[in-house]
């Protein structure tokens, strides 16, 4: 893929990309909405990662993760052609963050649900996010009783 902007237009153009409101957050947000799920929180800052979405009474914590930027294995997204170390370096860097955001809160007994960009996209994919969700809810309230 052959980059069609400058280096400055690039530059202006990466630092636009909105980590809070994102399509995909709305989607997910929309969605549990639509379960009618209540008690959750989204764009927590005071949870290790960062969650999208936290139940806090049950302690998850959801993360969106975007195929690009977090190098999903299965889109296999190509890096821009100007720069690629760059963006090997930075994809790279965010899969170390969230194995760790991960670990810190499996540590601190924190109920981990990651989903790829691709499965809110498709409807099967987003049936078994939504099942998911429920099984761990329904797990944690139990446990909490």
């Amino acid at each position: 893929m052959v980059d069609n902007l400058s280096p400055e237009d690039r530059k202006k153009t990466m630092r636009a990309v909105k980590g809070k409101g994102t399509k995909l957050e709305k989607r997910l947000f929309s969605t549990l909405a639509g379960m009618r799920l209540k008690g959750w929180r989204k764009n927590v800052n005071n949870v290790p990662g960062k969650p999208d979405v936290v139940f806090d009474n049950e302690r998850i914590a959801i993360f969106v993760d975007g195929c690009f930027w977090h190098g999903c294995p299965l889109c296999n997204r190509k890096l821009p052609e100007t720069n690629q170390a760059y963006w090997e370096a930075k994809i790279n860097r965010n899969i170390e963050l969230a194995k760790a955001h991960n670990q810190q809160l499996f540590s601190d007994g924190w109920v981990v649900i990651r989903i790829w960009e691709h499965e809110l996209k498709n409807k099967p994919a987003k049936e078994e996010i939504k099942a998911k969700i429920r099984q761990a809810l329904k797990k944690e309230a139990s446990r909490n009783e």
